[in-house]
């Protein structure tokens, strides 16, 4: 890991309290039919499931902005605590769609909220090993 990633996760677990165990690109969806999500980082620690956006402006990005879509966007933070997490759930996906479908995965994770229960959509790495761990430190979850 190179020393500018060092000091943004050691400025992470200091700003929470918590260690990270696991991380991942992924997209998180606003509605389940959304083409396409908003990038960011999920994050597994010792004490919670998280995803973080963190929108920058690039030149790549800018390049496929249309003129309508030019506003602002803020930052997205998630934060789950492990044991909230009541369902964590990740279809299966037959020969075809391994295949042809798309490389990064989409599970679900549905969690004790203030108003009952919230279910959310999420998309990772399979590379990372990230989901392997989440599964092992919410097994009870497991749908």
């Amino acid at each position: 890991m190179d020393a500018e990633a060092e000091e943004f996760w050691g400025a992470f677990e200091k700003e929470t309290g918590e260690k990270v165990e696991a991380r991942s690109i992924g997209e998180f969806y606003r509605a389940r039919d959304d083409a396409s999500g908003v990038w960011g980082l999920l994050i597994l620690t010792d004490k919670s499931f998280r995803f973080k956006h963190m929108p920058s402006e690039n030149w790549l990005s800018s390049l496929f902005k249309r003129a309508e879509k030019s506003r602002r966007e803020k930052p997205i933070e998630i934060t789950i605590p492990r044991g909230d997490i009541l369902s964590l759930v990740l279809p299966s996906r037959g020969f075809l769609a391994r295949l042809l479908g798309p490389a990064f995965r989409r599970f679900t994770v549905t969690a004790r909220a203030e108003e009952g229960e919230a279910s959310y959509l999420f998309a990772f790495d399979p590379s990372s090993g990230f989901m392997a761990a989440l599964e092992k430190a919410v097994p009870a979850a497991k749908a």
